[in-house]
């Protein structure tokens, strides 16, 4: 399994794992972090996952970004993970919690919640 990024939230004491796989069921599409910093939503190509508190420096928004920066990260089934520029949230607190050493899986994703530090 090929990890293509992770997702610490300091605050909370969360790791998310995020990694494409093509050959997995699909379930629920969204869920959310026990700590409920983390909310992440699936479609058919594309994962995207909000934070609520980053203590990390974010980095400076890119000229071409003329909405909101530094708080969502997304990737396509295949290539690398980032931030994304995004005008809109996925923050619902009707999203399942995806319990500390529990998978997800939806649309050819895997993301594993897991308490860290």
């Amino acid at each position: 399994m090929k990890l293509n990024t992770i997702y610490t939230a300091a605050a909370s004491l969360i790791v998310i794992l995020v990694t494409p796989l093509s050959a997995l069921a699909q379930t629920e599409a969204t869920f959310k972090t026990p700590s409920k910093n983390i909310y992440c939503s699936a479609d058919e190509s594309y994962l995207r996952c909000q934070m609520l508190e980053i203590k990390a420096k974010i980095p400076p928004k890119p000229t071409d970004c003329n909405l909101d920066w530094g708080y969502s990260f997304g990737m396509e089934a295949k290539g690398k993970a980032g931030r994304s520029c995004y005008g809109d949230t996925i923050v619902d607190p009707n999203y399942p919690v995806l319990d500390y050493g529990k998978t997800w899986r939806s649309n050819g994703f895997t993301c594993v919640s897991q308490k860290s530090g």
